[in-house]
């Protein structure tokens, strides 16, 4: 096996060192894998030699897991299922995401690059929306940079709460769930490094702060980090969930995007000469993120769930405003250290899909740069109570029907990628608003 002390491990040869690699390393297995609409890992896990076998012409999978709703209900109306005779599309490794596993042994996972079978992209997919922004940003000269923090509830077996009360950073808390901590802190360090965690404010709920790096792989990190946690806390029989909404009362998970457009070793955020420290093109990345958060919600919030968290005084922003480390805005700017200026992204649930939500931020941003939009005035205090704030769109429907409005988004983010995932989407939000629910079955049958 390995004898590197420092995790993650990943390949960082040629595509023709890397079956050497993975025999250096006592790989059996290696799980190509890729994400759909709702950021859940699909795929297969080979043995060394057939995925020796595959590596020139890449591996055939069924298009149709890329149409599956959150239930893989096959969603009729998509470019991946009926409309091709449920056909293949062709996943290629991506041999910059290539890492070994530490929760499964003898394993290592690789990202796919989903292309048809005359090697064109397929354009719907969540990776290449991604890498097709990240290429924008090249363009105008900028390699943008990235990290996520997730928070989490530790559950039983049943999905149930392990704890109860609130004691947000206690570190007595987090003595108590340790043995489990280290488990699955174990498990993800193979994917990202991770610099800090800590209890947070609900019963057994946790956040865990993944250091940045390029906006690609920051996202696959963050993608595997959760599909990862997920696992290794079936083998000690817990779960874990990201849900945004999980329980009444209680606080919501988040997941907060960090941003950053550098020039070489210059962070172009910065300017030390500037109000409040902070460049302009900084500023108009603001206003590019504010401007288009209406048209994007339906991705920033990607289920029925996702707004049940949007509610005042729970951390989780309702306001489509900006501060300056204010974490009651939808957009914080930190501004600590010159390298260490950014932007972050605080509206998301733990539920949101990584690649989409990189996406989405960037290409927003990189509109306000490349148009000049000024954010607005700077807002101050707690936004949850301030009546004259703007709100964020709280309705899944309508959030919909905006991004389904949007012909920026679809040149943005692509037309076929949007046209999809409104497909998928309009089919779970028809499920969800048509499902008679137990708390309104109690509440109404006997007086109704």
């Amino acid at each position: 096996m390995t004898t590197e002390k420092q995790w993650p491990v990943r390949f960082t040869g040629k595509p023709a060192g890397v079956m050497r690699w993975l025999r250096d390393h006592g790989v059996e297995r290696v799980r190509l894998e890729w994400a759909d609409y709702n950021g859940i890992a699909r795929g297969k896990a080979f043995t060394l030699a057939q995925f020796e076998r595959g590596l020139d012409q890449g591996f055939a999978f069924c298009a149709t897991v890329l149409a599956f709703d959150i239930e893989a209900n096959v969603v009729p109306g998509t470019d991946f299922a009926e409309s091709i005779g449920y056909g293949d599309f062709t996943v290629l490794p991506d041999f910059t995401s290539l890492r070994l596993l530490k929760h499964e042994r003898a394993a290592a996972q690789i990202m796919g690059e989903l292309v048809w079978s005359d090697h064109r992209p397929v354009e719907g997919d969540p990776r290449h929306v991604l890498r097709k922004v990240a290429a924008a940003a090249k363009v105008l000269g900028y390699d943008a940079m990235a990290a996520s923090e997730f928070e989490f509830y530790l559950l039983d077996a049943e999905h149930k709460l392990v704890d109860s009360g609130r004691q947000a950073y206690s570190m007595q808390k987090r003595a108590q769930w340790l043995p489990e901590e280290l488990v699955l802190l174990d498990a993800v360090s193979a994917h990202a490094e991770i610099e800090a965690g800590h209890y947070e404010y609900g019963p057994g709920q946790y956040e865990i702060n993944i250091r940045y790096r390029d906006i690609c792989g920051a996202a696959d990190d963050s993608h595997l980090f959760r599909a990862t946690m997920k696992e290794a806390a079936l083998a000690i029989n817990r779960r874990v969930t990201f849900m945004a909404k999980p329980f009444d009362k209680k606080t919501g998970n988040s997941c907060h995007v960090h941003m950053s457009l550098w020039r070489g070793d210059h962070n172009a955020f910065a300017d030390q000469a500037a109000p409040m420290k902070i460049s302009e093109t900084c500023r108009h990345f603001v206003g590019g993120v504010l401007a288009h958060m209406k048209e994007l919600t339906a991705i920033y919030f990607p289920n029925a769930n996702s707004y049940r968290r949007l509610v005042p005084g729970n951390f989780a922003p309702i306001s489509l405003a900006w501060g300056v480390d204010n974490r009651t805005a939808a957009l914080r700017v930190l501004n600590e250290t010159v390298s260490g200026t950014r932007v972050e992204l605080r509206v998301c649930g733990g539920d949101a899909h990584v690649h989409l939500v990189f996406a989405a931020y960037l290409a927003a941003g990189l509109d306000g740069i490349k148009n000049r939009i000024e954010p607005g005035p700077m807002a101050s205090g707690d936004l949850d109570f301030d009546g004259k704030v703007e709100r964020l769109p709280d309705d899944w429907g309508r959030a919909l029907n905006a991004l389904d409005a949007s012909n920026w988004a679809r040149a943005a983010l692509g037309e076929a990628f949007v046209r999809n995932y409104l497909v998928v989407k309009r089919y779970e939000y028809d499920n969800w608003r048509r499902t008679v629910t137990d708390q309104e079955r109690n509440t109404y049958i006997e007086w109704l």
